[in-house]
């Protein structure tokens, strides 16, 4: 991993010096800008969707239990 660090830092040095790759290497940052925010929200947004699974999972089973005391369900 170390060596790929390297090898990647001494081509962003390359590149540093030609003005396309300015562009290049912008155009890469704001990527990878942009994945960690995705990363980072995907998190609160999976908890979500789980509290809410969880919320209806409880609800329903609520439902059942009571249709089974009234002897709806046999």
């Amino acid at each position: 991993m170390l060596k790929l660090l390297r090898w990647f830092k001494g081509h962003l040095a390359a590149l540093h010096h030609h003005e396309r790759a300015q562009d290049l290497i912008e155009y890469a940052l704001v990527a990878a800008m942009l994945s960690l925010m995705v990363v980072a929200a995907s998190g609160s947004v999976a908890v979500q969707v789980a509290t809410g699974f969880s919320n209806v999972g409880e609800k329903f089973k609520k439902h059942v239990d009571n249709g089974l005391h009234l002897g709806w369900y046999k």
